[in-house]
């Protein structure tokens, strides 16, 4: 795709910058020195992308930039920094930047960066353009639901996979589990699904993802559940970007009540952008020092960041346990209450060998009842079950 056809302006304050960006391109860029300069030719309609220089790679900087995208939302916005860490990605993210380029820059980058978002550029330019009637968009999006926990091994993967199938048997609602644990993702092992294709299938065709495409790229689980899995080893993972997967999320909105995310447990840039981005963060914590410490100082760093935590739900995992922990001291530390509680149970261990998760293994179980209270957090508005046909019977 050409500039023309993308009609890209760049911007920067910094001449050595934009003679070095419009020489790689012979010429052919138009720029700009200001924001203001960049909105009117914005608002003369002849801008669909922007790419902003190291100037802007700042908070008040890219204070300035929101505007820029209040005018225009379908304009996609790129950054060029010096340095991309997770704040100022965060930053970015808030101010209507689509993707964060890092320095040197070089035709390639700027071309593949272009590539990915060219799809939607032109999608929504004819959209503008034409008298046809849109169709008529979802009134709302689908929720997106993250499963996370500060340390290894406190069940993350069971509660996700768990909670999923209990909500894919509300009546008219779809769910989709995302493997968002890049490396070791355990999803498709617990499930017994053999993916034919991962995120790293639809991470090589962002140029062109669509909700059709993407859920080509899903495995379906016996009982309806969709799963977008994660690369099938470690070294894959580098393929997917942090943007990339968040494209990938919004796209399932679009067709998912439900867009359950399994993550792993760390506190880095795609963690912080699934946190913003969902509607509900499930806090999974064992009832040991190690996990409550690890969750202190997770919570303790979002507040730091300013993230609300309102949005986040407490759940004890081995509630049962031989813990001398109280929960009120829990809560105490914590500074937030607990939601729901998983006991510890032999069966669990059996249902992840068996590939058949304990919901529907042992569906009359202790662990099974904590788990449906779990999800019970995120279908809070459906009543609840009365017998087979109720909230978590089979369809």
């Amino acid at each position: 795709m050409s500039m023309a056809e993308n009609n890209l302006l760049v911007v920067d304050q910094d001449d050595d910058f934009l003679a070095k960006a419009k020489e790689l391109f012979d010429g052919r860029l138009p720029t700009a020195r200001s924001v203001d300069s960049a909105s009117q030719a914005v608002m003369s309609g002849d801008v669909r992308m922007v790419l902003l220089g190291p100037s802007y790679s700042d908070g008040t900087a890219l204070e300035e930039v929101r505007t820029l995208h209040n005018e225009d939302p379908s304009l996609v916005v790129m950054l060029v920094a010096d340095e991309v860490t997770s704040d100022l990605l965060r930053q970015a993210m808030r101010a209507g930047v689509s993707d964060v380029i890092e320095t040197p820059l070089d035709e390639p980058k700027i071309e593949e960066a272009i590539e990915r978002f060219a799809h939607d550029v032109l999608k929504r330019a004819k959209g503008a353009t034409t008298s046809t009637p849109a169709i008529s968009e979802p009134s709302e999006k689908g929720r997106v639901i993250t499963v996370w926990s500060a340390k290894g091994g406190s069940g993350t993967t069971v509660v996700a996979t768990n909670v999923s199938l209990l909500l894919n048997r509300i009546e008219d609602k779809k769910v989709v589990l995302v493997d968002a644990d890049l490396q070791f993702g355990d999803v498709c092992l617990v499930l017994q699904l053999e993916p034919k294709f991962t995120m790293v299938n639809a991470a090589h065709e962002l140029h062109q993802l669509d909700a059709e495409l993407l859920d080509s790229l899903l495995t379906e689980h016996p009982s309806g559940l969709k799963v977008l899995a994660a690369p099938l080893e470690p070294a894959f993972a580098d393929d997917i970007t942090t943007a990339g997967l968040m494209h990938m999320i919004e796209i399932l909105q679009e067709n998912y009540d439900y867009v359950i995310v399994d993550t792993a447990s760390m506190l880095d840039e795609l963690i912080l952008s699934l946190v913003e981005k969902s509607d509900q963060v499930l806090m999974v914590v064992d009832m040991d020092l190690p996990s409550v410490k690890n969750a202190k100082l997770a919570l303790d760093t979002l507040r730091l960041l300013k993230f609300s935590t309102a949005a986040v739900n407490l759940v004890m995992n081995r509630s049962n346990s031989k813990s001398k922990l109280d929960n009120k001291e829990i809560e105490a530390a914590l500074k937030i209450g607990i939601d729901a509680a998983v006991p510890s149970d032999a069966s669990v261990a059996a249902s992840v060998n068996e590939g058949r998760p304990v919901v529907e293994s042992e569906p009359k179980s202790k662990v099974a009842k904590g788990l449906q209270d779990v999800a019970e957090l995120v279908a809070e508005s459906i009543p609840e079950a009365s017998g087979k046909s109720g909230l978590f019977g089979r369809k």
